[in-house]
């Protein structure tokens, strides 16, 4: 199970959001970080259409850098905490604002270096207080 993702390059290549999407589909979807095929699951019925990284299609940028196939472990145990009420849910990517020491740019969004192409030499650069409070206790 991968993150979802709202974004990705449409078949000719363009940024497009998930809500587009349900507008006029294409028959295929890539990662706008890095590259990988994914899924695109429209939610007609919800109106919450999403993406999501395919396991037989990912790049190898993809398998080891991008933000949406390697969660961190504190994603991980949100999304578990949070399947303890909401058993379908997904997990999300965190998006923060990144220092990457490789090239010394400064970005906001997912923990990616569009110049380096991997988070690996990406910190964050905000103080731990913003994050949200974490839930301690399941009533599973």
């Amino acid at each position: 199970m991968y993150a979802k993702s709202f974004m990705a390059l449409d078949g000719n290549g363009r940024l497009t959001g998930a809500r587009t999407a349900q507008a006029a589909p294409y028959d295929r979807y890539t990662c706008h970080l890095c590259g990988s095929a994914l899924q695109y699951y429209p939610e007609y019925q919800t109106e919450r259409p999403w993406f999501e990284h395919r396991r037989d299609a990912l790049t190898e940028n993809g398998r080891r850098h991008c933000p949406y196939v390697r969660l961190k472990p504190k994603e991980i145990r949100y999304h578990r905490q949070l399947q303890c009420y909401v058993p379908d849910s997904r997990p999300l990517v965190y998006k923060s604002d990144w220092h990457c020491s490789g090239c010394d740019s400064v970005y906001h969004g997912e923990r990616y270096c569009l110049t380096c192409r991997s988070g690996e030499y990406s910190r964050e650069s905000t103080d731990a207080g913003n994050l949200p409070a974490e839930v301690t206790t399941c009533a599973c």
